[in-house]
């Protein structure tokens, strides 16, 4: 096993970690999770022996073999399957051995051992793996320098798990991943005999992967049995223990009460609304995380969310005489809350450029409402940031209508919290940068908000109150990302994007991920281990499934279109509603000398609230239909 004793990690002159002791079993799959900075990587180099710890021993039995997550993958003229195949060294080495002799007998015992290890497939394995992690059948007999950044993090990742280790230590995985890849690699972990220590930033992976969880906070580590989500509720039980977190949890309970409420009369769709009912039965727990979190975001309101807000008309994409985006006509309206799913190269990024201006159409139109503000957040605009200005000069410089202390209120809530707001960007890592990009991008209060896997690089309490800012928000939101809790809570209606083709996808994330694996299993089937193999015939009775399903899809969409209907008018008169009741607060009305309009505002109440129940009851019995028909 593997063990901490009264461990001490520094950075520096900061302390990271203090008397650490706790032990991991072989076998155990270990979630790494803290804030960014608390020691996570720090404490996989001291695992690798990369430093030393200043004080403590971790001890783990000398003769188990380690692979880990490598932070680069240099440009090499070698091809990919054979980089991937150099992480199998016990293969290399006997392989070694058999060029280097001539002797008979010596290369009949090489021959052996390699037929015990199962060297013979270790090819057809490695163009496996590479499948596996979204590569083309081509892909392995090119050159490693012929792979972006990206895609080279992809074969480091093959690499690692070519490595037949009985300790398996990997940094952010998912990073450069996407959707489908992800749940590839989960089920792969899932099936990985030996003792995984793993950092990430995705719950859901985690929850899918991990047997236990070592949670860094206040330079203490401490070991939980079981997934992320049991974890963390643990986690609330401590802290509701604690008079100071009771006396914030009614604040924030409070807040969720009203949040949910509110969701309740605007929910887009029925299952979406299922899901902030159960968020609502774990109330008590999220409130207790949520009051100590350290960051806590708030997107602010649009000035106006006129409908449409932005349109395309047959808008189409031809560069270097390859189509990116084939004529594609959408809407976006205030209250749409959209998922792209899709591969990487499908064409999610291209089609977020195009919905935010920055890359021209070939064909077609895009309009959007004068003068309104259209937020799009991309990895690389982290890299754009000016090294020696601070946080609180790129806000400033933005020219928004907020107050210095407003801003220094917003940057707060994104981790900049006092002289952190005046720090030079050159000191700032790649985590704080997403934060303060998308603070620049949320304070111009936009009204549609684009964002391309604005996850990547943030903890999980940060990814947790993002999740939660937009779950608030006011505006139209379209975001591409690997994060499902995210996904999940954040949008209620999805496009999926194949080779550049844009579709409503009718099912939620879970349909998806059923539909990914079933494809993947056919493909399993079909080659036998061998990725190159052709397809298996479609299994009988798999296209009048398919047709038969479609069919019902579209006989679903008049149902569908009247509870859209009806929450629109819910959400209307709810709107309305608000504003009279808000008019009716106001204490100079009752001072008599504008009873007319008062009595007026009362009576515009009654009318309102009974129009609103009636609307109400008609949207649960679109609902209802809908619900009995798609079960039908």
């Amino acid at each position: 096993m593997i063990r901490f004793e009264n461990v001490e990690l520094r950075r520096g002159g900061q302390v990271l970690v203090r008397n650490a002791s706790f032990a991991i079993h072989p076998g155990w799959r270990v979630g790494l999770t803290g804030a960014n900075g608390c020691g996570k990587s720090t404490l996989l180099a001291a695992l690798r022996g990369e430093l030393v710890p200043d004080a403590g021993t971790i001890d783990w039995p000398r003769g188990w073999v380690l692979a880990h997550l490598p932070q680069e993958v240099a440009a090499t003229p070698r091809k990919a399957v054979d980089y991937v195949l150099d992480g199998d060294g016990a293969l290399r080495e006997l392989q070694a051995r058999l060029e280097r002799t001539d002797d008979g007998e010596e290369r009949g015992h090489l021959y052996a051992e390699i037929d015990a290890i199962d060297g013979w497939s270790a090819d057809a394995r490695a163009r496996q793996l590479l499948a596996g992690l979204g590569f083309e059948p081509s892909d392995p007999d090119r050159a490693v320098s012929e792979f972006s950044g990206g895609w080279r993090m992809r074969l480091g990742l093959a690499r690692t798990l070519m490595t037949r280790s009985d300790l398996l230590l990997l940094d952010e995985p998912t990073n450069h991943l996407d959707f489908e890849t992800v749940l590839w690699l989960e089920d792969w972990l899932r099936r990985y005999p030996g003792t995984l220590i793993v950092i990430a930033h995705d719950r859901r992976f985690l929850d899918a992967v991990v047997t236990h969880v070592a949670h860094i906070e206040h330079r203490q580590v401490q070991l939980f049995t079981g997934s992320y989500s049991a974890a963390e509720r643990r986690r609330a039980e401590i802290l509701a223990q604690t008079e100071a977190a009771a006396a914030r949890v009614a604040q924030e309970r409070a807040h969720l009460e009203r949040f949910v409420a509110r969701f309740r009369a605007k929910a887009t769709k029925a299952r979406q609304a299922q899901s902030r009912l159960k968020r609502l039965e774990r109330l008590d727990e999220i409130a207790v995380l949520r009051a100590a979190r350290p960051m806590h975001l708030q997107i602010p309101a649009p000035e106006r969310l006129p409908d449409p807000l932005l349109r395309l008309d047959h808008a189409s994409v031809v560069t270097e005489g390859k189509t990116r985006l084939h004529p594609a006509t959408l809407r976006l309206r205030p209250d749409d809350r959209i998922g792209i799913l899709g591969p990487n190269g499908a064409g999610k990024s291209t089609l977020l450029s195009v919905l935010a201006g920055l890359l021209p159409l070939t064909e077609g139109e895009r309009e959007v409402e004068p003068g309104l503000v259209v937020g799009y957040f991309a990895q690389h605009q982290r890299e754009q940031l000016d090294e020696a200005a601070s946080p609180l000069l790129h806000l400033q410089r933005l020219e928004v209508a907020m107050t210095e202390q407003e801003t220094r209120n917003l940057l707060g809530g994104f981790g900049f919290g006092g002289t952190r707001a005046d720090m030079p960007v050159a000191g700032l890592s790649g985590g704080e940068r997403v934060r303060l990009v998308l603070a620049m991008l949320v304070c111009q209060a936009p009204a549609v908000l684009l964002l391309d896997e604005p996850t990547n690089h943030l903890d999980l309490d940060m990814r947790e109150a993002l999740t939660e800012a937009l779950e608030d928000y006011a505006g139209a939101l379209v975001v591409v990302s690997h994060d499902r809790d995210l996904l999940t809570r954040a949008c209620d209606r999805f496009w999926r994007v194949r080779d550049g083709r844009v579709e409503e996808y009718e099912g939620d994330l879970d349909d998806y991920a059923r539909e990914l694996t079933r494809a993947r299993d056919r493909v399993t089937d079909a080659t036998r281990g061998d990725p190159r193999a052709p397809a298996a015939p479609e299994r009988e009775g798999g296209r009048e499934r398919r047709q038969q399903a479609a069919r019902q899809r579209q006989s679903l969409k008049p149902l569908r279109r009247v509870a859209e209907r009806e929450e629109a008018r819910c959400s209307r008169l709810q709107d309305e509603l608000d504003a009279v009741e808000t008019a009716l607060a106001d204490p100079e009305l009752y001072g008599g000398a504008d009873g007319g309009r008062l009595e007026a505002l009362l009576q515009r109440q009654g009318r309102l609230r009974q129009e609103l129940e009636e609307a109400e009851a008609a949207w649960m019995e679109a609902l209802e239909a809908l619900e009995t028909a798609g079960n039908a």
